[in-house]
Order: structure tokens, then C-alpha cells, then sequence
């Protein structure tokens, strides 16, 4: 079974332009939601003063005698004038004039035990009220009111205040239809931000998707071009080794020798650098079918034997009789050459290198472990990035190019699994892989 697996440059550039929505759209929104709290503080602020000054010439009003003028609300409108009451400090009631005198009794115990000791002004909400005098069914909706009050001295010494009320449920009513329009509005704005905003993205990525692909051909263009005359390189300096082997001095050998190190390693990363372009391109082929994976990873790490005897590393392995899984074996020979390689390099001599394979439930795991000199906690969440080396001068001088684990990851993520390290400085690192079964 082939499958073509396409690297996350799709998905880079679709969560950047998801990133770049949000982003868009939620300064739209916020400038939108700021507009309408301002729009509604506007309108509370003017309410509230022409509600205030409406309320103070009737607080304030005189006869020509100099006397309180208590005006008449017999034939009131919802818009002018609920109640008007005076009372002494003791709560009797010395006037009073309302435009329902059925509710006279409630809208008294609303301003009971209300004494300012100068002008004041409140919000009061009367809920539905029910009357039936002389055979009259009288009803009103919830109200509210603004009602203001001011103490009065009279000419014997005594205080009394004087009480007052508006209806502004209107202005209420206006507040919430004004609330329901910005909610519509925002919705109507959240729908056009987030098409204009992918739209915007959009556009902005273009620049960005043409430098990136440019990179990418020039990547694997480069790459390409590289391999042959890094390998007519190396075919070369084994030629002079042969013919001239004998004749060679002691520090020609060296140079030799380092020569050819130096292509191994160039020759290594430019072919990391290829299959890495190759996967960003979507031009890598898997071929996923189902193998017993314990005597693969017992060859595998056999091949490593001697690569872990010249540092006297002990290699080891805890493996099942058998264990069959599906994927690409190539790849997955690939990861684990990474992982034991990593090990080893990293690991200092007389240390150990052991791999634990086993399943549970629907996956298969496999772990790495080292005794080498460990990942600090800052630098775990990097190791997977491409060229990214914790010690840099120590990576260079192992020939690591800072790829191995980019790759890595790459092929795990491939076959839809995942990979993690848990390390401690000074005590190795373990790096566990896992699979679906």
C-alpha cells in the first residue's frame, strides 16, 4: 500500500492563516464592542441628565407666593410625571399628587425610610401591579422609575422632603432594542470579519507561500546537485588510498582520513536536507504494509554493535518473541537508525544504550534509553526542530547536522504516532516513540 504523505506545509500556512483570522477578526469585533459600549455610555449619560434636570425643575418648583408648586398629575402621560409627594421627617404624607392613586400605598413603601440629607436620585423597579376599585380592573406592566428627592427647610424649622418621580421605562426599552441592534450587528460583523479577515490572510500569505516555495525548490535543487560531486569526492579519496596507500605518509593519511569523514558528513546532511525538502513538497512515498518488527529491530541494532564497542558502550534490548505492525519499513529503519545513533553520540564511554519494544492495548511503543549527558528542560521543546542542536560546538564535533530528530518526527508523525523525551541532565535521556497498532 503507497501512500503519499504531505508534510505540515499546508497545514503551516493553514494555521498561519487561521492564526492571522483570529487575529483580524478579533480587532475588528474589539473595535466594534468598544464603539458600542461607548455609544451606550453616551446614551445612559444623556438620559441620565435629561432625566436629572427634568426631575430638578420639579423638585425646585415654586408658586409666585414662594410656596411649593406640587403640580397636578391627574391626566399624566406615561412620559412626564409618576408620583410627587412631600413628607415630613416622620413619614407623614403633607401632599401628594400621582397619576394612578390606586398604587398610591406602593409607591410610598418605595421611598419609606429614604431620608437624603441633600438632592438625590434613584432607579426603581415596580413590578406588574393589580388593582380592582369600584369594579375596575387596573394594570400595569413593570416599571421603572427615576425618582429624586430633596430635603426642604420650612419657615417653623421643620425639614421635610420633597419626592419625585419619572416613568423611564421607555428609555429602558429604547437601551435594550439599542443592545439587541449591536448584538445583530456584531454577529452581521463577525460573519463579514472572519470572510474578510481569511480574505486578508489570504493575500498576505501569497508573498510569503512564493518565497517558501522558491526556498524548498532551491533546497532540493542544491541538495540534489550536491550528491554527485560529494560522492565523485569520496570515490576519489578512496582511490588514492589504494593506489597510494603504501606510499603515503603519515599525516597524507590523516588528511586523508579527515577528508573523508568530513564528505561522510556533508554527504549525510545533504541527504537529510533532501529527503526534508522532498517531504515539504509532498513528494515522499510511503509504503505501509504489516511485518513482524522484533527480528528487524534485533538486525538493526546489531548493524550498531560496532559502532558502540569502540566507545565500550553497552547495547542492550528487552524485544518480544514477535510483535507484527504495519508501516513503512525502510522509514521506520530510518527512525530507529536515528534514535540509536542519537544514543550512542550523546552517551560518554563504559555507558549504556538499551531499547525496550513492547504494545498495549491499541499501540506499540518503543523507548530509547541512554546514560548519556541528558536534554535540559529548556531545550526539550526545541530538539525536534530543524538544525536545532543543544550544544552546538558538541553536535559539531559528533557530525551532527541537527536533522536526525526533525526527521524523526516527520516519519512518526507519518504513521500517525507521536514522540517524546523525558531526560535529566547528567543522567540520559529516553526517547519513547508510539505507534497504532
Amino acid at each position: 500500500m503507497k501512500l503519499k504523505f504531505r508534510r505540515g506545509k499546508r497545514d503551516l500556512f493553514a494555521q498561519t492563516r487561521r492564526k492571522l483570522t483570529i487575529t483580524y477578526t478579533w480587532l475588528i469585533i474589539l473595535f466594534l464592542v468598544i464603539f458600542s459600549i461607548i455609544v451606550s455610555a453616551f446614551f445612559i449619560v444623556m438620559a441620565y441628565r435629561e432625566q436629572t434636570q427634568s426631575l430638578q425643575s420639579v423638585l425646585y418648583a415654586t408658586e409666585k407666593d414662594g410656596s411649593v408648586a406640587i403640580p397636578d398629575l391627574t391626566n399624566s402621560r406615561d412620559e412626564d410625571l409618576y408620583f410627587y409627594y412631600i413628607l415630613s421627617n416622620r413619614g407623614e404624607v403633607l401632599a401628594r399628587s400621582e397619576a394612578i392613586p390606586q398604587f398610591g400605598d406602593v409607591n410610598l413603601g418605595e421611598i419609606a425610610g429614604w431620608h437624603p440629607r441633600e438632592e438625590s436620585f434613584r432607579l426603581k423597579w415596580l413590578p406588574e401591579l393589580h388593582a380592582r376599585p369600584e369594579g375596575m380592573i387596573i394594570r400595569t406592566q413593570d416599571r421603572l422609575l427615576f425618582v429624586g428627592a430633596r430635603p426642604v427647610m420650612t419657615v417653623d424649622g421643620r425639614v421635610i422632603t420633597i419626592y419625585a418621580a419619572k416613568d423611564v421605562t421607555f428609555y429602558f426599552d429604547v437601551f435594550k432594542t439599542l443592545l439587541i441592534v449591536f448584538f445583530c450587528i456584531l454577529v452581521l460583523f463577525i460573519i463579514a470579519a472572519l470572510w474578510l479577515s481569511y480574505s486578508m490572510s489570504k493575500r498576505a500569505m501569497i508573498p510569503i507561500q512564493r518565497t517558501y516555495r522558491q526556498q524548498q525548490q532551491f533546497l532540493a535543487d542544491a541538495s540534489h546537485e550536491l550528491r554527485t560531486p560529494l560522492s565523485i569526492m569520496n570515490t576519489s579519496l578512496e582511490v588514492i588510498e589504494l593506489e597510494n596507500g603504501e606510499t603515503l605518509t603519515s599525516f597524507t593519511k590523516e588528511v586523508v582520513s579527515d577528508m573523508k569523514e568530513e564528505v561522510g558528513r556533508m554527504s549525510r546532511m545533504v541527504q537529510h536536507l533532501l529527503l526534508l525538502a522532498r517531504t515539504d513538497a509532498g513528494s515522499v512515498e510511503f509504503e505501509k504494509a504489516p511485518f513482524d518488527l522484533t527480528p528487524k529491530l534485533r538486525q538493526w541494532m546489531h548493524a550498531f554493535e560496532a559502532v558502540a564497542q569502540k566507545k565500550a558502550i553497552t547495547l542492550k534490548a528487552e524485544l518480544p518473541d514477535t510483535m507484527t505492525v504495519t508501516g513503512d519499513v525502510e522509514r521506520i529503519k530510518q527512525l530507529v537508525y536515528i534514535l540509536l545513533d542519537n544514543a550512542i553520540k550523546y552517551t560518554p564511554e563504559q555507558g549504556t544504550v538499551d531499547a525496550l519494544l513492547e504494545s498495549s492495548g491499541k499501540q506499540w511503543r518503543l523507548s530509547v534509553r541512554d546514560s548519556g549527558i541528558g536534554i535540559p528542560a529548556a531545550d526539550k521543546q526545541r530538539i525536534f526542530d530543524r538544525f536545532y542542536r543543544v550544544e552546538a560546538h558538541r553536535s559539531r564535533e559528533e557530525g551532527s547536522a541537527g536533522l536526525g530528530l526533525s526527521i524523526a518526527k516527520w516519519i512518526v508523525e507519518a504513521h500517525q504516532g507521536s514522540i517524546e523525551v523525558d531526560s535529566v541532565v547528567g543522567e540520559g535521556s529516553t526517547f519513547i516513540v508510539k505507534f497504532p497498532l
